[in-house]
């Protein structure tokens, strides 16, 4: 039920190798792994077709959870989940030694956006918002392997944000927020670093590294607040008040937040309430000329 893999490292294609499994990341031993194993566990990344298993490493307990072990990969296999291993143990290793380590031979950062979908995200993938009070604002959440997972707000902003809503079909952004503003997610977290011009279609158009160097937590956990309204683009002053309100809302506790996010008015109920006052005032002149009429006649 997980498909969650990973090199622990800052480029997200060196580093020890972890898989994502009951609510946490563990490592796999080294046992029985071969160079083909480790070529799936690059492709998977986008990593490049091969790399090299790390073999120089320090003596000492392994900190965390160590999930699987005896993962021999064949030339059927396709892919890393397809090949047999001994059953889910967190202790399947105790030395740091007996870690997999692995260097790729590709780069995270494939150079065009068709390069990156094929790459690292080769399905279609889906978005959503958790946490918010609509289906416009919330913690933003990508599905990616089988799971839905949280995006990292390092270098989040509201050209990110912006992509994210169009993404969304919810509009114009509003505001860009960080530190698991909606509250922290669960499982794994597919994206960090995005870096977006603000005209991408989705999120996968973005550079965005492949894989998952580790160096995120959910306390990062990147949100937006979306217009809700696609299609109208509001004037620069409005954006900029109703990010403002929207920042401070969400920052609020949440009893408050609700309150104050209620307060706010949009823009149909302004024209259902002018309507109303215009229909109001056209009754009461009707009337006022009946009565008239009426005087006349008398």
């Amino acid at each position: 039920e997980s498909m969650a893999l990973r090199l622990e490292n800052s480029d997200g294609c060196s580093g020890r190798l972890q898989v994502f499994y009951n609510g946490s990341w563990g490592s796999v031993c080294s046992k029985m792994i071969t160079l083909s194993t480790v070529s799936l566990v690059c492709k998977e990344l986008g990593c490049g077709d091969g790399g090299s298993l790390e073999t120089d490493l320090p003596y000492g307990k392994v900190s965390g959870h160590t999930w699987l072990d005896r993962v021999e990969c064949g030339k059927r296999n396709s892919s890393f989940w397809q090949c047999p291993s001994a059953p889910w143990n967190p202790q399947s290793c105790s030395d740091q030694q007996e870690e997999t380590h692995i260097t790729c031979n590709g780069n995270a950062f494939p150079t065009t956006p068709v390069a990156r979908r094929v790459l690292c995200f080769p399905e279609m993938e889906k978005i959503r918002v958790v946490g918010g009070e609509d289906d416009c604002s919330g913690r933003v959440e990508v599905w990616h392997r089988g799971a839905w997972g949280t995006v990292c707000d390092d270098s989040w902003d509201m050209k990110d944000a912006e992509v994210a809503c169009r993404q969304l079909g919810c509009g114009p952004a509003m505001s860009a927020l960080g530190e698991a503003a909606f509250g922290e997610g669960m499982g794994p977290i597919w994206l960090q670093q995005v870096v977006c011009r603000g005209t991408e279609r989705s999120l996968w158009d973005c550079k965005v590294p492949c894989g998952n160097s580790g160096a995120c937590q959910h306390k990062e956990d990147a949100a937006v607040n979306c217009s809700g309204e696609a299609g109208v683009s509001p004037g620069p002053h409005v954006s900029q008040a109703r990010a403002c309100l929207v920042h401070v809302a969400a920052h609020a506790d949440p009893t408050q937040r609700r309150v104050r996010e209620s307060g706010g008015v949009s823009v149909p109920v302004v024209i259902c309430i002018v309507l109303g006052a215009l229909l109001c005032l056209l009754l009461t002149l009707l009337a006022g000329q009946v009565q008239r009429t009426r005087a006349q006649r008398r």
